[in-house]
């Protein structure tokens, strides 16, 4: 009966590391893309930053 109870446990046990595996199939793949895509934004916001003003002063500057 011991070795049975043994058994049913070790599958169980297989079971579940199955189960949590199959919940993330993509190995961290969106947690990069999430990082990837905020620095893409941190970047633009950079951009933005730096010639945001420099065009305004050039669209100011057009005497029609």
């Amino acid at each position: 009966m011991i070795h049975q109870l043994y058994a049913y446990a070790a599958v169980v046990g297989m079971e579940l590391r199955d189960r949590a595996r199959r919940r993330t199939p993509d190995g961290g793949y969106s947690t990069e893309a999430i990082a990837v895509t905020a620095f893409l934004v941190a970047l633009a916001l950079a951009a933005l930053a730096i010639l945001g003003p420099k065009v305004m002063a050039k669209v100011r500057g057009i005497n029609l």
